[in-house]
């Protein structure tokens, strides 16, 4: 929590709750309602997509093609450069001043400008090939390789701006500016919507394709520049200079090779855990598909928005204690952290275990999508919902080595982890079918957590006592809500109902499942009420 200066407000010892903890609620809840928009969007942009281009030659050459630039952002960006930069960004402001820290995030925009372009450059060229090694099947259809490497070729500056926009966001969220950043994939979503719409109308199918793969650039350069004014305003504007102008770009790149590594390692986890699911019975790669998708929504908007805000936290005050001007322990907020966590992602795992069939059943259950799909899609999105507590523990526990500048410890807790969900993957899958890879990757992600955890016993970091005493209140709610919820469920569904009653039946279900959850928590963890009242104040 910050003062009007800037600098960090002192710890009130009589509080129930420190002020870093309200800030990292107040925080996720900005990064969480902005998220929540943009998944939104995310799905409407789908739907239209399906909508103009069905499910044939069109949509498998664009997403083929988003695919390719989106991956190196994934190893070069989004993971990589977050984790290093910020640390290293807040080390420098703590040891040398702002105007120091302005000089390294401009130097490091200038080398990452120059990387970005070259691979821009490259990808573009070897536009071809690369869709051949990552499709290969498409090699067959000379005119479905064209368009896909042709889009390929139209979105690979998407990697140019898309990078730089993580440098601004690193910026602010180091300021702790966090709505605006978060709210940057909501404009993508939104360029690519218009794209869709005014295509739709103006144009035939093969050049309305072409249009939303300019709309992808187009969102990408202004999720950059929305940022812009805001730097600006708050006067943290990187200072271009060269890179060797700034010392600390070395060492920042230094710690960006191992995260890129650990992002290697886990796209290979994904491309196994597909090429297993190949073997299994038809539908299997679609149903673990649709049930991830539907994990990944709570662990986006709740889990990694608390990730994304306790992480400037840490990184400052670790930055602080090393060079001797405050406390430099990020015991506190790494605590709060997890107790929010645990309180937001506990009944959500519950939630989604008990009412896994109906969710499935309303947003996809029509078409040629019949009622055996929902409830294998349901299957395996129960043994994905096991490991949501511990796919957000993951990200805030790596979160607090990159504090430490220790990219390294992450990359080999990943590196075990991806051994055991192979090694689990393949013993699950043969008694259990897709569902056994599901949760193989929930069994490997609750191993992921245990190594990251324990890593941090010997520290003053060590949160586990916090986390033991508020899952001591918290799982019996949790599951009791869970069970409350599918046995109502079971005794009430209205089978046979048209969509819109089934919609609304289950939404009522949610919010009381979420409303009585929240009321016995007031009761059972002194200061529960204290985390979900920031959260809608903040709100």
């Amino acid at each position: 929590m910050t003062d009007d200066t800037g600098e960090l407000s002192p710890r009130e010892p009589d509080s129930p709750r420190s002020p870093e903890g309200k800030s990292i609620t107040r925080a996720a809840g900005s990064i969480s309602a902005a998220t929540f928009l943009s998944r939104v969007l995310g799905f409407v942009r789908d739907v239209l997509i399906a909508r103009l281009f069905g499910a044939a030659l069109l949509t498998d050459a664009f997403f083929v093609a988003f695919a390719i630039p989106s991956m190196f952002r994934r190893l070069l960006t989004e993971g990589a450069l977050t984790s290093a930069f910020i640390p290293v960004y807040s080390d420098v402001r703590a040891q040398q001043g702002e105007r120091s820290a302005r000089l390294f995030s401009g130097a490091m925009t200038v080398s990452l400008a120059a990387l970005l372009a070259g691979v821009c450059l490259l990808g573009i060229y070897f536009a071809r090939p690369l869709v051949v090694a990552l499709a290969p099947g498409f090699a067959g259809s000379a005119e479905k390789l064209g368009l896909t490497a042709r889009l390929t070729q139209i979105m690979f500056p998407f990697l140019f701006f898309i990078g730089l926009s993580a440098i601004a966001v690193g910026v602010l969220n180091s300021a702790r500016r966090f709505f605006l950043p978060a709210l940057a994939p909501v404009v993508q979503n939104l360029v690519m919507i218009a794209a869709l719409v005014v295509a739709g109308g103006l144009v035939e199918a093969n050049a309305a394709v072409k249009w939303l793969a300019w709309g992808v650039v187009a969102g990408g350069a202004l999720q950059l520049l929305i940022q812009l004014p805001l730097i600006s305003k708050l006067g943290i504007s990187p200072i271009p200079v060269l890179p060797w102008r700034a010392p600390s770009v070395s060492r920042c790149l230094a710690l960006m090779g191992p995260a890129a590594f650990g992002m290697a390692i886990l796209q290979i986890n994904v491309l196994i855990d597909r090429w297993l699911a190949s073997f299994l019975a038809e539908g299997s790669i679609s149903y673990l598909y649709y049930a991830n998708r539907l994990v990944q929504f709570p662990h986006g908007i709740l889990s990694l928005a608390v990730a994304a805000a306790a992480f400037p936290l840490l990184a400052d005050r670790e930055a602080r204690g090393r060079h001797g001007k405050g406390e430099g322990s990020a015991r506190s907020p790494l605590a709060e952290a997890g107790r929010l966590t645990l309180f937001i992602t506990l009944p959500a795992a519950f939630g989604l275990i008990a009412l896994a069939r109906p969710i499935m059943e309303v947003l996809f259950e029509r078409g040629a999508f019949v009622a055996a799909d929902s409830s294998a899609s349901a299957a395996a999105l129960r043994a994905y919902a096991l490991g949501l507590v511990f796919f957000g523990f993951v990200r805030l526990m790596a979160a607090a080595y990159y504090s430490r500048l220790d990219t390294k410890t992450p990359v080999r807790c990943a590196n075990w982890a991806v051994l055991a969900n192979v090694a689990g993957s393949v013993a699950l899958m043969f008694p259990l079918g897709f569902v056994g890879l599901a949760l193989a990757t929930s069994l490997a992600s609750a191993l992921n957590a245990w190594l990251l955890l324990a890593g941090l016993r010997e520290t003053e970091d060590w949160p586990g006592g916090d986390l033991a005493r508020a899952a001591k209140h918290l799982l019996p709610v949790s599951a009791a809500m869970g069970a409350g919820l599918y046995l109502f469920n079971w005794v009430f569904w209205p089978t046979g109902a048209d969509i819109w009653m089934r919609a609304g039946f289950l939404s009522l279900e949610v919010i009381g499942g979420a409303a009585a959850y929240l009321l016995v928590s007031w009761f059972v963890m002194p200061d529960s009420a204290a985390l979900w009242r920031t959260a809608l104040r903040r709100a």
